[in-house]
């Protein structure tokens, strides 16, 4: 069995994606706090265990996982926002990202943001992964994709 955990969960995207795309794997835990999107997650894995808050997670009692995934907060690093970049209030949250994938040691990480991550953040998320020993990728894939 290939278990997932999610991060910034949402109503499940990344989970639902990896589960079809990897046979034997379940999701056995997501972070997410907004409470319509945790009755999504309910619904759709009613076995996972939902935590509502990144920040305040027991890192000795969150279970291990094969796999992490997420797409961490982009407020401050979308074109659409004030580009305060990794470093602004919400986005900054990857770098408690970036300690539970540390502390996990899990076999894969996949992270998820905007484009221009690339200007204002993405040398800081790669350099991240490095420091806590993953050696990181990244592409831009389009929506059309």
């Amino acid at each position: 069995m290939i278990t997932i955990g999610s991060l910034f969960s949402g109503i499940g995207g990344f989970e639902l994606g990896l589960e079809r795309a990897i046979p034997n794997s379940r999701t056995i835990w997501q972070v997410e706090q907004n409470k319509f999107c945790q009755k999504v997650l309910k619904k759709h894995w009613p076995d996972a265990q939902i935590y509502e808050d990144i920040t305040t997670i027991n890192l000795d009692t969150l279970p291990k996982v094969d796999i992490i995934c997420g797409g961490f907060p982009c407020q401050d690093i979308s074109i659409a926002g004030k580009q305060r970049g990794i470093h602004g209030k919400k986005s900054s949250l990857f770098f408690r990202m970036c300690e539970i994938i540390g502390y996990q040691r899990c076999k894969i990480a996949i992270l998820e943001n905007v484009p221009a991550i690339i200007r204002v953040g993405g040398s800081t998320v790669v350099g991240g992964l490095a420091e806590i020993g993953y050696d990181a990728e990244w592409q831009i894939i389009s929506a059309a994709q």
